[in-house]
Order: structure tokens, then sequence, then C-alpha cells
């Protein structure tokens, strides 16, 4: 008879079951490794080279671990391989100077953060925001950046929403909330109660932006000054203002149809008044960034509104009809690199 050491055979599966679990973590980091290699551009998650030249910088949207990183492609090649970062947003802008990140975080105190972003949109500096991420900018000099958040509802069509909108300098005093700015109303300080204000746009080499502000059911551009902390009413009906690389024109999503509950996107040349529709007819929610001076693009989600996927369309101000420029992917910017990126 053949006798069996129970304890033996015991010890033995466990020492097995241990082998397997080591062996199964083994591939996991190996695995895991490889990824960060193929997200990041190399090895260690740390390295990366981006390309030189005009650069969009946006939010890679392809399903997968790499699911809401920065990614970066030349404005010259959009067909070529996206350069995926490892920073994780939920929304991104870019300047020649840096960038700016909005992204959750692990603290239950400050469930969201702006992470500003270097030269080579390497994170830094990481500021506290309220609410759920709308928008986000960065002056061209790099100067100041604007964050927007919902502090309640989830989109601008939701009855009752409020944002907040911040206004920091890069790597001085915060400017602070744009509500608490002089809002001058026909030439009048207005004292609305129920005041919103978004979408900022930077006007280059000064202190002045355009922006929205919401008041008693009705919307305008205005023009900021953040030294004389104003904010003055130049148009109606215009949400999400975008300026022109040249400082000449204004791209703006306004609302039309009986119930103005579409929004079509228009151009405005500020010298002479003139507004234009684009030929995109969709209803976009979004704030459109300039590709170059003759050409918008913006993100048109998948699925319809609410979506957590998205393309990344252009058109032109000529009249072309929109073109697909980026699949799966939102929240673009242009900036310009004219020095060659040493490897990070």
């Amino acid at each position: 008879m053949i006798r069996v050491d129970l304890r033996r055979l015991n010890d033995g599966k466990i020492m097995l079951g241990i082998a397997v679990l080591v062996m199964a973590v083994a591939a996991s980091c190996v695995a895991s490794s490889a990824l960060r290699a193929s997200t990041t551009g190399g090895a260690g998650g740390g390295s990366v080279d981006l390309p030189e030249g005009r650069q969009i910088v946006f939010r890679s949207l392809r399903p997968g671990p790499a699911f809401g990183r920065i990614a970066v492609l030349p404005a010259a090649d959009v067909g070529r391989e996206r350069t995926v970062l490892s920073t994780r947003c939920e929304r991104t802008a870019a300047s020649p100077k840096g960038g700016l990140c909005l992204r959750q975080t692990r603290n239950p105190m400050h469930l969201y953060s702006a992470v500003l972003l270097d030269g080579r949109l390497r994170p830094g500096k990481e500021v506290p925001v309220n609410g759920i991420p709308s928008r986000a900018r960065i002056s061209p000099d790099g100067r100041y950046y604007a964050t927007t958040t919902f502090v309640t509802g989830h989109s601008y069509l939701s009855d009752g929403f409020s944002t907040e909108t911040v206004i920091g300098r890069v790597g001085g005093d915060p400017v602070g909330n744009v509500e608490e700015f002089t809002f001058l109303l026909n030439g009048q300080p207005n004292q609305n109660v129920d005041r919103n204000v978004w979408g900022v746009t930077f006007v280059p080499g000064g202190e002045r932006f355009f922006a929205t502000v919401a008041t008693q059911n009705r919307r305008y551009l205005v023009e900021g000054d953040i030294g004389r902390r104003t904010l003055t009413a130049v148009r109606d009906n215009v949400e999400c203002p975008s300026l022109s690389p040249d400082g000449r024109r204004l791209v703006y999503k306004k609302r039309t149809g009986s119930n103005s509950d579409v929004w079509r996107f228009h151009v405005l040349d500020l010298a002479s008044g003139v507004e234009t529709p684009l030929a995109e007819t969709r209803s976009v929610d979004d704030q459109a960034a300039w590709l170059d001076d003759d050409n918008v693009m913006y993100a048109v989600p998948k699925g319809g509104a609410g979506g957590r996927n998205a393309d990344v369309w252009v058109t032109s101000l000529r009249g072309a009809p929109p073109r697909l420029l980026i699949p799966d992917a939102d929240s673009p910017t242009v900036r310009s690199n004219g020095h060659a990126q040493r490897r990070v």
C-alpha cells in the first residue's frame, strides 16, 4: 500500500498555488510595463518625444487603458499615430508655454483639480477646483489660465445650473472667481444675483479676455479686463467664444430654433461686426478651438449628447462641409512648438 502524507500534499498544493500567484503577478507587471511604454513613448512611463512644429493637444478617447489621457498629433499630419502621455484629464488645453489639465483626484475633500503643465506637457502644480470640469483655457503667452466647472447641474440645458469660472496666474497670485468682477450691461453695473460666467478665451499679450455671462435667461458676449476686474457686455446670444490666432475673429455657438435649444457655430469679425454662420448644421455643445486662421475644430459626441466618446471635427470658414479630423478625441487646442523636443 502506498501511503500519502496529506500534510506534505497540502503543503505542496500551497506552494504550487503561491508559485502560480507569483507568476501571475509577474505577468501582470510585465503587461503593465508594456502598456506604459506603448502609451507614453518609452519604458518606465516617463520618456516621450513630442512632435515638432504646430501640435494639436487633445484628450484621447480610444477605448482601453489609455482612455482620457492627453495625446498629441502634428497639426500638419493628423493621420500619424498619436502620441499618448501618461496624464489623464477630463478637460485639457495647451499653449506654447505649457498647458492645463482638469482631472479627478483621490481627495474626498476636493474631487477635482487643475494641474498646470510645463512646456513639455509634464504635470506640475495642482490647484483644487469646485465642481465638475467643463471648460479649460490657457493664455497664448502662458501667463493666465481659466477653469470652468459645474457646481450644480450637468449641462447648460439643465434648469438651475450654476458655474464657477476662475482665472489664475501661472507662478503668481490667483486672480479669482470671475463672477465677482463688475458686470457692465448697457454701460451700467448690473447686480443680478443669478449671474453665471463660462467659456473664457484670452487675448494675446495682455490682461483682456472674452467670455460668456448669463443672467435673466440671456447670454452675453463680454470683454473682460483682469486688471480692472470688469466684464463689459458687447453682444447678445453668444456662448463659449474662442479668439482666432490673428485676433481678428471670434467663433462661438449661439442658440437658434423656435425653442432656443439648438446651437449653431457663428464667426464674428471684430472690426466690422459681421456675423457669419459656419457650415456645421449639427447642434454642438463645445467651445470650439482654432486649427488655424481659416478652420475651427470641436468635439461631437458619439451617440448623442452626454456620451463618453466623441470625435474631433473641423469646419472651414470658406464654406466647405465639416469633416472628421481626429477620431476618438475631444478637448482639442493647438500650440506652436518651434524648438526640437528632447526626450524627457
